[in-house]
């Protein structure tokens, strides 16, 4: 394979015996890459500075295997002020560490990648409140990885402007109150069913009432053009609101923990 010119985020960096480094890269074209910086560590090789956690840089990559080398490498952005405070800084480590876990390999990913660079430079600059970006990126990727919320009407009476909408996490759909009401009965009876035949008892299903100026933020997340993404605002109520029902959507369907979540949740 001949070597060729990528743009490509570093989401995760990995130390590789005394000088060199182990990049996983989102790129646009090949979607989520290995990519291996030989020397990258030494301070005076040319790749030391646009090989780092966050930096958005041009490779020149050629293929060795199941993953890549990097011949050369210049960096575009490195989203300095992400440093600035502790909280951004652990935001940031968790949305690489999402885009890295929900990427594909080898498939188109221009989507996440551009989110991926917007969310960091909302953060960078302070666009936002971490909250705010933290939400629109978490709902905005899993609806771009196939867990696309319906958010169009009730899955009852298909009906959309109610006082309290009833989210259902695990189905991605959502009811009005009396909806919510008539379903959630058979719902009980479903689920006791299916959990004394596999032995278990158990109506565990995570649905959760969120307010007006929620759903249509979790709406306007979903459906709206990428350059007009982070282009609202919420009062402090309804954003702890649409901070924690996206959170939950996310850790529902990705079904793991991830540590910089934690870590961000200690630091804030």
């Amino acid at each position: 394979m001949e070597p060729v010119k990528v743009m490509g985020l570093v989401l995760r960096e990995t130390p590789v015996g005394e000088s060199d480094r182990m990049m996983t890269v989102l790129t646009a074209e090949y979607g989520r890459i290995s990519v291996y910086g030989r020397g990258a560590r030494g301070l005076k090789n040319a790749m030391f500075v646009s090989t780092q956690l966050f930096c958005y840089s041009e490779f020149v990559i050629v293929k060795t295997g199941e993953t890549y080398t990097a011949r050369e490498c210049s960096l575009a952005d490195n989203f300095y002020h992400l440093r600035d405070t502790l909280p951004g800084l652990a935001l940031a480590s968790y949305i690489a560490e999402v885009a890295a876990d929900i990427a594909s390999d080898q498939r188109e990913q221009g989507d996440l990648l551009r989110l991926t660079l917007n969310s960091l430079y909302a953060i960078a600059w302070q666009k936002k409140p971490l909250s705010l970006i933290k939400a629109v990126f978490e709902l905005r990727s899993l609806a771009g990885a196939g867990f696309m919320p319906d958010l169009v009407g009730c899955a009852g009476c298909g009906k959309y402007q109610f006082s309290t909408y009833y989210l259902d996490i695990p189905e991605g759909t959502f009811r009005c109150e009396d909806c919510f009401h008539k379903n959630s009965g058979e719902m009980e009876t479903e689920l006791r069913k299916e959990n004394e035949a596999e032995g278990i008892y158990s109506a565990a299903h995570l649905i959760v009432p969120i307010a007006p100026e929620v759903f249509v933020a979790m709406r306007y997340a979903v459906y709206s053009r990428p350059e007009r993404l982070f282009s609202f605002d919420l009062p402090q109520d309804a954003l702890s609101d649409f901070a924690s029902v996206c959170e939950k959507y996310l850790l529902c369907h990705l079904d793991r923990e991830f540590r910089t979540l934690d870590f961000y949740h200690s630091v804030i």
